[in-house]
């Protein structure tokens, strides 16, 4: 592990239970929590060594595989919201601008991201707004051996991502009161 770069513990297991479609609420019940205490360990960037070992146990899951998490050659079936957060950063292509171009939201484009597959509505908007070619998805990635980036890239992505669940849910408070 790199000193200038410490991957996010919370964000990194919640990516690995969603990747494994681990329902939130059974996982809890499983370690012995209750799913508001478990979301708030998804907030933690360090989890003590002990429990995190607990939480891994329950998927089951090796501290070292924890580690060296690579979401993106575990199974045959790329998860595509993630791919498609990928393509925009290889791309250098600015989020906003995108959505603007797709006629979305920066918050629905968000929630593509976290889609395991996109709609074939879309891909088609993707391919035309920034050119996307679909069989992105069936390429194999390499990265780097020592710092996996484009998993802490995919991490950092989700923590943004949780910061506009977050701001929109006080947003609807604000309209409310």
């Amino acid at each position: 592990m790199n000193d200038f770069y410490k991957f996010h513990h919370g964000i990194r297991l919640r990516r690995i239970l969603k990747h494994k479609k681990i329902i939130i609420r059974h996982y809890a019940k499983k370690v012995g929590l209750t799913p508001p205490w478990l979301y708030d360990n998804f907030e933690k960037t360090q989890i003590k060594e002990d429990r995190l070992a607990k939480l891994l146990a329950a998927i089951p899951l090796t501290m070292e595989d924890f580690y060296n998490w690579d979401s993106l050659r575990q199974d045959k079936s790329p998860h595509q919201g993630e791919r498609l957060f990928l393509y925009l950063e290889e791309n250098k292509l600015k989020v906003k601008r995108v959505a603007e171009s797709l006629g979305v939201t920066v918050s629905e484009l968000y929630e593509w991201g976290g889609q395991q597959t996109l709609s074939a509505m879309q891909l088609l908007a993707l391919q035309t707004s920034i050119q996307f070619d679909p069989a992105y998805f069936n390429r194999p990635q390499t990265t780097e051996p020592e710092i996996n980036w484009k998993e802490a890239f995919l991490d950092k992505r989700m923590e943004l991502q949780q910061c506009h669940r977050e701001i929109r849910s006080l947003k609807k408070k604000l309209q409310v009161g």
